[in-house]
């Protein structure tokens, strides 16, 4: 039922200006914000709160620069080892071993 409302165009559009809304209004109070930080702020700040700081503000930065490391899942990744696990164990020749015979005598 929900997914079916989400579908329609009308709900699609107001999800798209609500959305575009909020963007403006969480960019205006960021830089308001960051504005707002002095040298007497940073030097009030914990050493966690300024190494917090500067790795998101570092982050965006790289982000709207465009150079950014892209965030890759850890499932992601292991799915790829995995997948080249398969691979070379594929290529691996594969060895039977046959049981030795028993003598009835």
């Amino acid at each position: 039922m929900v997914k079916n409302a989400l579908a329609e165009p009308e709900m699609k559009l107001a999800i798209q200006d609500e959305k575009a809304e909020l963007s403006v209004l969480y960019k205006d109070k960021a830089r308001a914000v960051l504005m707002s930080i002095d040298a007497e702020t940073i030097a009030k700040g914990n050493l966690l709160q300024k190494a917090t700081s500067t790795a998101i503000l570092l982050d965006k930065s790289l982000l709207l620069s465009g150079d950014a490391f892209p965030i890759v899942s850890v499932n992601i990744l292991l799915d790829v080892v995995d997948a080249m696990r398969t691979r070379h164990d594929a290529a691996q020749p594969q060895t039977l071993t046959l049981p030795t015979p028993t003598n009835p005598a």
